[in-house]
Protein backbone atom coordinates (compact mmCIF):
# COMPACT_ATOMS: atom_id res chain seq x y z
CA UNK A 1 0.00 0.00 0.00
CA UNK A 2 1.27 3.26 -1.30
CA UNK A 3 0.56 6.69 0.39
CA UNK A 4 1.28 9.93 -1.31
CA UNK A 5 1.13 11.13 -4.87
CA UNK A 6 4.11 13.52 -5.05
CA UNK A 7 7.45 12.37 -6.86
CA UNK A 8 8.93 10.28 -4.20
CA UNK A 9 5.73 8.33 -4.83
CA UNK A 10 5.99 8.15 -8.26
CA UNK A 11 9.36 7.25 -8.65
CA UNK A 12 9.62 4.79 -5.71
CA UNK A 13 6.42 3.42 -6.80
CA UNK A 14 7.52 3.14 -10.52
CA UNK A 15 10.59 1.04 -9.41
CA UNK A 16 8.72 -1.30 -7.17
CA UNK A 17 6.19 -2.20 -9.75
CA UNK A 18 8.71 -2.75 -12.88
CA UNK A 19 10.85 -4.92 -10.02
CA UNK A 20 7.87 -7.03 -9.80
CA UNK A 21 6.63 -6.18 -6.50
CA UNK A 22 3.03 -5.24 -6.52
CA UNK A 23 1.22 -2.00 -4.73
CA UNK A 24 -2.50 -3.17 -4.52
CA UNK A 25 -3.39 0.55 -3.60
CA UNK A 26 -2.33 4.30 -3.86
CA UNK A 27 -3.85 6.67 -1.18
CA UNK A 28 -3.88 10.60 -1.79
CA UNK A 29 -5.77 13.43 -1.16
CA UNK A 30 -5.57 14.77 -4.82
CA UNK A 31 -8.16 12.61 -7.08
CA UNK A 32 -6.45 13.04 -10.04
CA UNK A 33 -3.50 12.15 -8.93
CA UNK A 34 -3.77 9.11 -7.02
CA UNK A 35 -5.82 7.71 -9.80
CA UNK A 36 -3.55 8.34 -12.49
CA UNK A 37 -0.24 6.95 -9.94
CA UNK A 38 -2.44 3.65 -9.35
CA UNK A 39 -3.60 3.33 -13.39
CA UNK A 40 0.05 3.28 -13.48
CA UNK A 41 1.24 1.12 -11.18
CA UNK A 42 -2.06 -1.06 -11.61
CA UNK A 43 -3.40 -0.62 -8.42
CA UNK A 44 -6.61 0.46 -6.68
CA UNK A 45 -6.91 4.39 -5.67
CA UNK A 46 -8.35 5.53 -2.38
CA UNK A 47 -9.62 8.48 -0.78
CA UNK A 48 -10.27 7.40 2.84
CA UNK A 49 -7.76 5.75 5.05
CA UNK A 50 -11.01 4.14 6.38
CA UNK A 51 -11.30 2.03 3.64
CA UNK A 52 -7.77 0.67 2.93
CA UNK A 53 -7.55 -3.39 2.04
CA UNK A 54 -5.29 -5.31 3.33
CA UNK A 55 -1.17 -4.82 3.00
CA UNK A 56 1.55 -6.28 4.53
CA UNK A 57 3.25 -2.91 3.89
CA UNK A 58 2.22 0.40 4.15
CA UNK A 59 4.72 2.96 2.65
CA UNK A 60 4.24 6.83 3.71
CA UNK A 61 5.54 8.51 0.81
CA UNK A 62 4.93 11.90 2.13
CA UNK A 63 6.19 15.45 3.27
CA UNK A 64 8.56 15.05 6.18
CA UNK A 65 5.76 17.72 8.52
CA UNK A 66 2.98 15.20 7.47
CA UNK A 67 4.61 11.91 8.37
CA UNK A 68 3.98 12.08 12.54
CA UNK A 69 0.13 12.95 12.42
CA UNK A 70 -0.84 10.57 9.28
CA UNK A 71 1.14 7.74 11.48
CA UNK A 72 -1.28 8.53 14.31
CA UNK A 73 -3.99 8.05 11.68
CA UNK A 74 -3.65 4.62 10.39
CA UNK A 75 -4.87 1.70 13.19
CA UNK A 76 -1.56 0.12 14.68
CA UNK A 77 -1.53 -3.75 13.61
CA UNK A 78 1.52 -6.17 14.33
CA UNK A 79 0.55 -8.00 10.67
CA UNK A 80 1.84 -4.60 9.06
CA UNK A 81 5.15 -3.41 9.17
CA UNK A 82 4.48 0.67 8.31
CA UNK A 83 7.57 2.29 6.65
CA UNK A 84 8.47 6.47 5.43
CA UNK A 85 10.90 7.78 3.10
CA UNK A 86 12.29 10.37 5.08
CA UNK A 87 16.24 10.83 5.13
CA UNK A 88 16.20 12.95 8.59
CA UNK A 89 12.92 11.77 9.59
CA UNK A 90 13.37 9.15 12.88
CA UNK A 91 11.41 5.66 13.53
CA UNK A 92 9.72 7.69 16.18
CA UNK A 93 7.66 9.36 13.84
CA UNK A 94 5.49 5.91 13.67
CA UNK A 95 4.60 6.06 17.41
CA UNK A 96 2.69 4.26 17.64
CA UNK A 97 2.90 1.10 15.40
CA UNK A 98 4.37 -1.62 17.16
CA UNK A 99 6.64 -2.61 13.18
CA UNK A 100 7.95 0.91 12.08
CA UNK A 101 10.76 0.78 9.23
CA UNK A 102 12.65 3.03 6.87
CA UNK A 103 13.50 2.97 3.26
CA UNK A 104 15.22 6.11 1.95
CA UNK A 105 16.55 6.33 -1.52
CA UNK A 106 19.75 9.23 -0.54
CA UNK A 107 19.23 10.70 -4.56
CA UNK A 108 16.84 13.89 -5.00
CA UNK A 109 13.93 12.78 -7.28
CA UNK A 110 11.96 13.98 -9.85
CA UNK A 111 8.51 12.20 -11.59
CA UNK A 112 9.37 13.25 -15.21
CA UNK A 113 12.66 11.74 -14.85
CA UNK A 114 14.05 8.27 -15.27
CA UNK A 115 16.78 6.81 -12.85
CA UNK A 116 18.88 3.50 -12.31
CA UNK A 117 17.75 2.30 -9.42
CA UNK A 118 20.57 -0.08 -8.98
CA UNK A 119 23.04 2.81 -8.30
CA UNK A 120 20.47 4.36 -6.10
CA UNK A 121 21.83 3.82 -2.57
CA UNK A 122 18.89 2.75 -0.33
CA UNK A 123 19.46 3.22 3.57
CA UNK A 124 17.06 1.35 5.80
CA UNK A 125 16.20 0.40 9.37
CA UNK A 126 13.42 -0.92 11.25
CA UNK A 127 12.67 -1.47 15.18
CA UNK A 128 13.37 -5.13 15.05
CA UNK A 129 16.32 -7.10 13.48
CA UNK A 130 13.51 -8.86 11.38
CA UNK A 131 12.11 -6.30 9.41
CA UNK A 132 15.33 -4.76 9.38
CA UNK A 133 16.98 -8.43 7.36
CA UNK A 134 12.85 -8.06 5.37
CA UNK A 135 13.59 -4.87 4.50
CA UNK A 136 17.43 -5.23 3.45
CA UNK A 137 16.09 -7.67 0.85
CA UNK A 138 13.46 -5.67 -0.40
CA UNK A 139 15.92 -3.09 -1.25
CA UNK A 140 18.00 -5.56 -2.92
CA UNK A 141 15.74 -5.97 -4.83
CA UNK A 142 15.80 -2.51 -6.55
CA UNK A 143 19.29 -1.17 -5.65
CA UNK A 144 23.22 -2.86 -5.16
CA UNK A 145 23.58 -0.20 -2.76
CA UNK A 146 22.01 -1.57 0.51
CA UNK A 147 22.96 -0.03 3.68
CA UNK A 148 21.59 -0.12 7.23
CA UNK A 149 21.55 3.36 8.67
CA UNK A 150 20.36 4.28 12.21
CA UNK A 151 18.64 8.09 12.90
CA UNK A 152 21.81 9.72 13.82
CA UNK A 153 23.61 8.30 10.41
CA UNK A 154 20.66 9.00 8.30
CA UNK A 155 20.60 12.40 9.34
CA UNK A 156 24.75 12.85 8.80
CA UNK A 157 24.00 11.38 5.44
CA UNK A 158 20.94 13.50 4.97
CA UNK A 159 22.90 17.42 5.88
CA UNK A 160 25.80 15.92 3.79
CA UNK A 161 23.64 15.30 1.00
CA UNK A 162 21.82 18.58 1.20
CA UNK A 163 25.34 19.92 1.09
CA UNK A 164 26.96 18.65 -1.79
CA UNK A 165 23.84 18.08 -3.71
CA UNK A 166 20.83 20.81 -2.98
CA UNK A 167 23.96 23.42 -2.30
CA UNK A 168 26.55 22.82 -5.08
CA UNK A 169 23.22 22.56 -7.28
CA UNK A 170 22.19 26.08 -6.18
CA UNK A 171 25.82 27.39 -6.86
CA UNK A 172 25.61 25.89 -10.47
CA UNK A 173 22.51 28.40 -10.94
CA UNK A 174 24.25 30.99 -9.52
CA UNK A 175 26.95 30.52 -12.09
CA UNK A 176 24.65 29.80 -14.86
CA UNK A 177 22.84 33.19 -14.37
CA UNK A 178 26.43 35.18 -14.33
CA UNK A 179 27.34 33.23 -17.23
CA UNK A 180 23.86 33.92 -19.31
CA UNK A 181 23.87 37.39 -18.01
CA UNK A 182 27.03 38.13 -20.50
CA UNK A 183 26.01 35.91 -22.79
CA UNK A 184 28.42 33.14 -22.16
CA UNK A 185 28.01 29.40 -22.92
CA UNK A 186 27.88 27.68 -19.23
CA UNK A 187 28.53 24.07 -20.70
CA UNK A 188 32.48 24.73 -20.36
CA UNK A 189 32.48 24.32 -17.09
CA UNK A 190 31.09 21.12 -17.20
CA UNK A 191 34.72 19.20 -17.86
CA UNK A 192 35.72 21.53 -14.33
CA UNK A 193 32.86 19.85 -12.42
CA UNK A 194 32.71 16.30 -13.98
CA UNK A 195 36.72 16.13 -12.49
CA UNK A 196 35.50 17.05 -9.06
CA UNK A 197 33.04 14.45 -9.41
CA UNK A 198 34.87 11.95 -10.37
CA UNK A 199 37.97 13.08 -7.94
CA UNK A 200 34.68 12.80 -4.99
CA UNK A 201 34.99 9.05 -5.77
CA UNK A 202 38.78 8.40 -4.08
CA UNK A 203 39.44 8.66 -0.74
CA UNK A 204 41.08 11.70 -0.79
CA UNK A 205 39.98 14.67 1.16
CA UNK A 206 38.41 17.31 -1.26
CA UNK A 207 40.35 20.06 0.57
CA UNK A 208 43.17 18.74 -1.10
CA UNK A 209 42.04 20.15 -4.27
CA UNK A 210 40.87 23.36 -3.06
CA UNK A 211 42.39 25.87 -5.62
CA UNK A 212 40.98 29.17 -6.39
CA UNK A 213 41.93 32.79 -5.28
CA UNK A 214 40.54 32.16 -1.91
CA UNK A 215 42.38 29.29 -1.60
CA UNK A 216 45.83 30.74 -2.67
CA UNK A 217 45.14 34.33 -0.80
CA UNK A 218 44.58 36.46 -4.13
CA UNK A 219 42.61 39.45 -2.32
CA UNK A 220 43.07 41.21 -5.96
CA UNK A 221 40.96 38.65 -7.55
CA UNK A 222 38.67 38.08 -5.19
CA UNK A 223 37.75 42.07 -5.74
CA UNK A 224 37.66 42.42 -8.76
CA UNK A 225 35.42 39.36 -8.91
CA UNK A 226 32.93 41.57 -6.30
CA UNK A 227 32.99 44.20 -8.30
CA UNK A 228 31.85 41.84 -11.46
CA UNK A 229 28.62 40.94 -9.23
CA UNK A 230 27.85 44.60 -7.45
CA UNK A 231 25.19 44.63 -9.56
CA UNK A 232 23.85 41.04 -7.85
CA UNK A 233 24.26 41.16 -4.16
CA UNK A 234 22.96 38.20 -2.97
CA UNK A 235 25.87 36.51 -5.55
CA UNK A 236 28.01 39.12 -4.00
CA UNK A 237 27.46 37.88 -0.53
CA UNK A 238 27.49 34.28 -0.88
CA UNK A 239 31.10 34.94 -3.11
CA UNK A 240 32.43 36.69 -0.30
CA UNK A 241 31.06 34.58 2.87
CA UNK A 242 32.54 31.41 0.92
CA UNK A 243 35.84 33.02 -0.22
CA UNK A 244 36.10 33.87 3.62
CA UNK A 245 35.25 30.47 4.53
CA UNK A 246 37.70 28.12 2.61
CA UNK A 247 40.60 31.34 3.71
CA UNK A 248 40.01 30.56 7.11
CA UNK A 249 39.72 26.43 6.49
Amino acid sequence: MLFGTGHLAWTLGAALHAADYPIRAVWGRNRSDRDALARQLGAQSFASTAQLPAASLHLLALRDDAIPDFARELAPSPDRLLLHCAGAGSLDWLQPHPRRGILWPLQSLRKELTYDWQNIPLLVDANNTADQALLHELAAVLSTQVALANDAQRSAYHAAAVTTANFSNFLNEQAFQLLRKEGLDHRLLLPMLQFQLNAFASDEAPWARQTGPARRGDTATIEKHLKLLADQPAHAALYRLLSELIQKT
